[in-house]
């Protein structure tokens, strides 16, 4: 009797080694696997770092692009500004300069071609922001000395010609 009780002792004994054992493995198992999740969340809070990383002097280049971007901008309508003053000034000057030569040519009584300046021109520079420029009015004839408006009638014109 004694052999047979000992024979379930002895099987006990095996049972609960194999259930140390399971445990003990379950326990290293364990353990591996909580070390491999810390190692998994380390490398994805890295990368997670070097992405921001990146992101960040992403955005410094950009707001750099974009702060080079409007001062060319600012500066582009500042030239502009100076350069549609300037063909104001051009156009004024232009339609002035008309003016005078046709006054001149009328005063002389000589008809000059004086081309115009282009419509689109005008509207552009020389619009309603613009005073207008206006003809200047013929001056008062010149009073010449008796002797030389003698002089300039049609026949001693003749006259003096068939001298010469």
């Amino acid at each position: 009797m004694v052999a047979a009780a000992a024979a379930p002792q002895g099987a006990r004994r095996a049972a609960v080694a194999t259930e140390e054992e399971r445990r003990r493995n379950r326990m290293t198992s364990n353990r591996l696997s909580a070390r491999k999740s810390r190692m998994k969340r380390q490398q994805h809070v890295d990368d997670l770092t070097a992405e921001a990383e990146r992101l960040r002097r992403e955005n410094e280049a950009m707001r750099a692009g974009a702060g080079e971007a409007l001062r060319r901008g600012r500066a582009l309508e500042q030239e502009n500004r100076v350069l549609a003053a300037h063909a104001r000034q051009l156009c004024a000057a232009l339609l002035l300069r008309n003016s005078q030569l046709r006054l001149l040519g009328g005063v002389a009584g000589v008809p000059l071609d004086v081309p115009g300046v282009p419509d689109h021109l005008v509207q552009l520079y020389g619009g309603p922001h613009q005073m207008p420029v206006m003809p200047l009015a013929p001056p008062p004839p010149l009073q010449l000395p008796l002797e030389i408006q003698m002089l300039l009638q049609p026949d001693v014109m003749d006259a003096v010609g068939m001298l010469v």
